[in-house]
């Protein structure tokens, strides 16, 4: 039986060399991550790549707010379910419902990985990212 791909993280951070270090860490944790610097670039990729297990989502966005981006995404019935993290800058960001968790940029790596591992379902050793 061939062996399915798990589904990627996408992270949605405009900052170029935020993005990449959190891309290096996630693919370091064991996570196929897919990222991109805009909303506008996570809402095409949501219509036109793999189902992620997980959104990591930045709240200050050049096109259009991560707060919109998330209404946007629980909005929709096939994307509505997906884990959302919001990882931002901000020092008292606005609760979005729904949201797995939020977490500051500053925090440490591994409380991010920790939160990816049980949204994706690691903890428990399911779900759909890789065990």
């Amino acid at each position: 039986m061939p062996e399915v791909a798990p589904a990627p993280v996408l992270i949605v951070e405009d900052d170029a060399t935020y993005r990449r270090a959190v891309e290096r860490l996630l693919e370091l944790g064991g996570y196929t991550a897919v990222s991109v610097g805009s909303a506008n670039e996570a809402l095409n990729y949501l219509a036109t790549g793999a189902p992620p297990c997980l959104i990591v989502l930045d709240l200050a966005l050049p096109d259009i707010q991560g707060d919109a981006l998330h209404a946007t995404i629980r909005s929709d019935p096939t994307l509505a379910k997906t884990p959302v993290v919001v990882l931002t800058g901000q020092a008292d960001p606005p609760r979005l419902p729904g949201v797995f968790a939020t977490l500051p940029k500053s925090g440490p790596p591994d409380a991010l990985l920790a939160l990816v591992d049980a949204a994706c379902g690691r903890a428990s050793g399911g779900g759909c990212c890789p065990s």
